[in-house]
């Protein structure tokens, strides 16, 4: 199986410098190259940072419901007529104006919290809200990793049908010249000449089809990376799954996976909304400080003149017991988000050994897959050789070369769907922000 590595990688080496291009107009992007660029410029984690930017300021709720409110009232007044006490004389020190005629008036008014219950769940709600969004900039951050991986690892598997078909094409030709020298020679029939003639006809529509799945590629990947074109990739370093059983990665999802510490920082903030809205039931207990200013003093209104208050507020019923009914509804919502959470749970575990068996399986398939691949070429070769001698049929050249092209487009299928399915295990576990710590080299 080694040679059958060495001959892949060799025609990666191939397929590379094949479509690269001069090297002095396109560069060279590699896969992490290519993350990095969409980290820092995909529209999807630009407006989740946004989001996380906005819910920073969820805990400080819970300091400004403790904090002081400072109101200030100017207002004019105008009455009907002035109301006072009848009087013979003026007394010293006696006002005997009740209500004036007009006035100015002016009140600053300073209501300082000194406990509220509320403070505790608003506290808890923000620190929630923060974790939430921060995981869905994570999530959002190995989505966009995801899907460049994908789509990168589309250009390279393009290239490499592109190559095969190109490859398939040249040897069609030579089987027809082949054929056309027997015919000359009188030991094969003109069918033979036109089996392989449709067979180049063939060829060059798998080369068309080929050179359009590289352009769509490349233009898919520079759109998710942001990419300046031309560019060319490069075949990223081999990954291979270390883990032989599914037990450890069920565990890292479980503690690493975006998705379910949202729906678990989610169900965080329906219970401290829970908490909040029974805590508005608890007495508060506040200080407020009002100073009064007027143009016209009266019998009961003093010009500069101010009141401090402390006192308990006790609510009883509110707007027919809303608040009773609201605490009740976010109950139901809590239990909903409960269940919801644990069902998530359940089938991200599933989802997790789905794909762990899908890497293990591509993983075995690989190795078949080249050496399908080898014995195809093998075998074509061998009996191309012989028709040129005389001892086989162009319908068995041209059936091994069918095999040969398919057996090579099978392996650059089944080699790039093993990196992408094991990109995508690490996006369920969450494990993706340290992907290349969690696999080794070549294998």
């Amino acid at each position: 199986m080694k040679v059958a590595t060495v001959a892949h990688r060799g025609l990666l080496v191939a397929v590379f410098l094949a479509t690269a291009g001069p090297s002095h107009a396109q560069s060279v992007v590699t896969l992490e190259e290519a993350c990095a660029s969409a980290d820092g410029a995909h529209e999807k984690i630009r407006a989740a940072q946004a989001a996380e930017e906005a819910a920073a300021v969820a805990p400080w709720r819970a300091v400004s419901v403790m904090g002081p409110s400072i109101v200030d009232s100017p207002a004019f007044l105008q009455n009907k007529e002035e109301i006072a006490f009848p009087t013979s004389a003026p007394v010293q020190g006696f006002n005997p104006v009740v209500i004036a005629d007009h006035a100015l008036r002016n009140t600053l008014s300073i209501a300082q919290p000194l406990y509220t219950h509320q403070f505790w769940a608003l506290r808890d709600l923000g620190k929630a809200e923060v974790q939430r969004t921060a995981e869905a900039t994570r999530a959002a951050r190995l989505d966009v990793r995801l899907a460049v991986t994908a789509a990168y690892y589309d250009v390279l598997r393009a290239q490499i049908l592109g190559q095969v078909a190109g490859e398939a094409e040249r040897l069609a030709e030579a089987e027809f010249h082949n054929a056309k020298t027997r015919l000359e020679l009188g030991s094969a029939l003109k069918v033979d000449v036109v089996r392989a003639d449709t067979e180049i006809a063939r060829a060059r529509q798998r080369v068309a089809e080929a050179s359009g799945a590289i352009d769509a590629a490349r233009v898919s990947l520079a759109r998710l990376a942001n990419l300046p074109t031309p560019f060319t990739v490069a075949e990223p370093p081999r990954r291979v799954l270390k883990e032989r059983a599914v037990d450890g990665l069920l565990d890292i999802a479980r503690t690493k996976s975006p998705d379910l510490q949202q729906a678990r920082a989610a169900l965080k903030a329906s219970d401290a909304e829970e908490r909040r809205r029974v805590a508005a039931l608890y007495p508060t207990v506040g200080l407020r400080w009002n100073y009064f200013q007027t143009d016209h003093e009266t019998f009961a209104e003093r010009n500069n003149f101010w009141t401090l208050q402390i006192g308990i507020e006790v609510p009883l019923v509110d707007a027919g017991g809303a608040r009773y009914l609201d605490i009740a509804e976010q109950r139901a919502k809590v239990r909903s988000t409960t269940a919801t959470v644990a069902g998530f749970e359940r089938d991200l575990m599933v989802d997790v050994e789905k794909a762990f068996v899908t890497v293990r399986t591509l993983a075995a398939q690989e190795e078949a897959a080249n050496k399908e691949a080898d014995l195809a070429d093998e075998t074509y070769h061998l009996l191309s050789e012989q028709y040129r001698a005389g001892a086989s049929t162009s319908l068995d050249v041209l059936s091994a070369l069918n095999a040969r092209t398919a057996a090579q487009s099978n392996r650059a299928g089944v080699h790039y769907g093993y990196a992408v399915a094991l990109a995508q295990l690490d996006r369920l576990t969450g494990r993706a922000d340290d992907a290349t710590d969690s696999a080794g080299g070549g294998r």
